[in-house]
Formats: C-alpha cells, structure tokens, sequence
C-alpha cells in the first residue's frame, strides 16, 4: 500500500461497511493492480465495477487535507496531513457512483433480488 495514503486498509473496510450499510450490497472489495484501482461489489447477484481510476486520482477521493496545531518549543505549528473523509463525506462521494452503475438505493425492507 502507498504510505501517500495512511491506514488504507481502515478505509477499505469503512467504504466496505458503508456500502454494505447504506446502500444495501453483499459485498465490496477495493482491486489494485498495475497503478490502477477499481472498487468492486456484489449486489443482485452481480459483481459490478462502481469505479475504477489510476491509483492516486482513486484514492484521492477518499482523503482530505486537514490541519493540525501542536506546540514546538514554545510555537505554534501548524500542519497540513492527508486523512480519511469522516463517514457521512464518503457515503456523499459514493453515492453519485452507485447511482450510475447500480441505480437508486431498493428501499429498506425490500430484499436483494437473488436473495
């Protein structure tokens, strides 16, 4: 895993809750190869690619530039680091592909098609 991107195996687990959560699939997994990534999930039966994108433009939607403050020697510093958009963020920015390639959400009490 890329170290441009910290704790990415905590975000593929989040994104794979959130999309099982959510927007109701079996199962998500993230596919890296070649400097390419694809987001992958089982839904109706079907695996389907929700997205795919070389792998920083991938896994740049996923991060934000947040700042933080410490104290060295007396100043204040202040930092800018990559993080992980909280949850409400990534269920925003997955929305719009899932919309695309699956369709609208099925609403909560109805099951999966192949279920």
């Amino acid at each position: 895993m890329h170290t441009r991107w910290p704790k990415q195996q905590r975000l593929i687990g989040q994104l794979r809750d959130i999309l099982q959560r959510e927007f109701g699939c079996r199962d998500a997994w993230v596919v890296v190869s070649g400097g390419r990534c694809r987001l992958e999930v089982h839904v109706g039966g079907r695996r389907m690619m929700l997205l795919e994108d070389a792998e920083d433009a991938f896994w740049a939607r996923f991060y934000a530039p947040v700042q933080r403050e410490r104290l060295h020697m007396g100043e204040r510093v202040v930092e800018t680091q990559i993080w992980r958009r909280p949850t409400p963020a990534l269920v925003a920015v997955l929305r719009p592909y899932w919309q695309d390639r699956v369709g609208p959400r099925p609403s909560p009490g109805e099951p999966e098609p192949d279920a």
